[in-house]
């Protein structure tokens, strides 16, 4: 039945899905919560706190009607907000309980179905903005196409400057080379990739499968570049028989130590190149000739940072295990950078901790045990140079893709190719 008026017909049983429009909302704010060169923009920041704004009433909406296993994991989440916490300003402290956690909590006080779905949401984002930056991406390389204006972060003549091509690609000045789509480092898109291969290498279609292994490849990311053949080995380790399984980790054991003494000599061999050494060889901490350590080049580069570290983990006073205070080292050095360093100086050994033991409380240890083994392994290296698995981008790819993997095979088709389970690349039939 319809009511029909002068220019507009209603319809009676027209019905707006409130809760789709709460799952866009999060899939929004976490792809702001990505780093694209966007968010630097006035005009996006202000649209960004309308939609946490409407996040409020959306994460009040939920909360007085929701079930107990929801409530206890939005109470665990709860703690995380002490790696926002301004000791300085308690209005500054709300602000970000409000920008920061808030999101993630509603994003938990979803069911299932919907938490899914957010995730899903997001990796089709990210893959369509892969897809589209491909083709920017060689006509920048290949035939040098100029960029349609360029903007500058930070304090002028200190910041970065990006250059922006054809709306949906962003590419720093001297960077050129790497991918990096509409974000700010290449090294975003190499870290958001191996956990979408590792945690939902079900759901991915042949297409897409290949178009995330292109673009990590082409961003040259070091991190990448070390995680993605083990992250495509033990990816469908979820879908093995033990003894299939077995098999796997007895060959892993040998590829592994095989890898790391060919990696050794190619790595060694850029030593006295004076481009290579430093994207290569200074990048790893050496001892006789073979590598014993990764160098985080993003906290080492600031002046004295290194031994003051040192003295401050010797763990000789109260600040050790609660931080020196958020914006410790914008106050120090002027400055400040993503570093798991920098996290524990400001906030503390122990939020490290319970962090460490959140993400462990996710993982179906019973179920599969060498699975969750190597996704903490994966877990701790992100959080070795991107200390933000606790917001909303890379939480939600993380929980969804450990706790809903069931949900991974009704949005393609219930008949598995049983015989590639065991590929490189395991696909679920269309």
């Amino acid at each position: 039945m319809t009511i029909s008026l002068p220019s507009i017909t209603v319809k009676k049983d027209l019905k707006i899905d409130i809760r789709n429009l709460i799952c866009i909302n999060l899939v929004l704010i976490a792809f702001v919560d990505s780093y694209p060169v966007y968010s630097s923009m006035l005009f996006v920041k202000v649209g960004v706190y309308g939609l946490k704004f409407l996040n409020l009433y959306a994460f009040l909406f939920l909360l007085f009607k929701n079930n107990y296993r929801n409530y206890i994991l939005a109470a665990l989440f709860l703690p995380m907000w002490w790696a926002y916490y301004n000791e300085d300003s308690l209005i500054i402290s709300f602000q970000l309980l409000y920008s920061g956690v808030f999101p993630v909590l509603t994003f938990i006080l979803l069911n299932d179905e919907e938490k899914y779905k957010v995730a899903r949401w997001y990796i089709k984002v990210f893959l369509f903005l892969m897809i589209i930056g491909i083709p920017i991406f060689l006509l920048i390389n290949i035939f040098g196409i100029p960029p349609l204006f360029s903007i500058q972060r930070g304090e002028l003549g200190k910041g970065r400057l990006y250059d922006n091509y054809l709306l949906f690609y962003w590419s720093r000045a001297g960077v050129e080379n790497r991918f990096s789509s509409v974000f700010d480092e290449p090294g975003v898109v190499g870290t958001i990739i191996p956990l979408i291969l590792y945690y939902y290498r079900r759901m991915l279609t042949g297409f897409e499968y290949w178009i995330l292994i292109i673009t990590g490849i082409l961003s040259f990311s070091l991190f990448f570049l070390i995680v993605f053949l083990p992250v495509l080995y033990f990816s469908n380790t979820r879908l093995l028989s033990t003894k299939q399984l077995m098999l796997r980790l007895t060959f892993s054991f040998v590829f592994i130590f095989i890898s790391y003494v060919a990696f050794v000599f190619i790595a060694r061999s850029t030593k006295d190149d004076p481009i290579l050494a430093l994207k290569v060889y200074h990048r790893f901490e050496w001892k006789d000739d073979w590598i014993v350590g990764i160098v985080n080049n993003r906290d080492t580069r600031i002046r004295g940072f290194d031994s003051m570290y040192q003295g401050f983990a010797k763990g000789d006073n109260a600040d050790f295990y609660t931080g020196k205070g958020k914006d410790y080292m914008l106050k120090e050095y002027g400055g400040s950078t993503l570093s798991y360093r920098v996290f524990v100086l400001e906030r503390g050994i122990i939020i490290l901790v319970y962090l460490a033991f959140l993400f462990a409380y996710f993982h179906p240890w019973r179920q599969y045990l060498i699975f969750s083994l190597i996704s903490m392994v994966l877990l701790a290296l992100v959080f070795f140079q991107r200390p933000g698995l606790f917001s909303l981008n890379y939480f939600l790819l993380v929980y969804a893709g450990l706790t809903l993997f069931r949900m991974q095979i009704p949005h393609k088709s219930k008949n598995i190719e049983t015989d590639n389970e065991d590929r490189t690349h395991y696909s679920i039939v269309k």
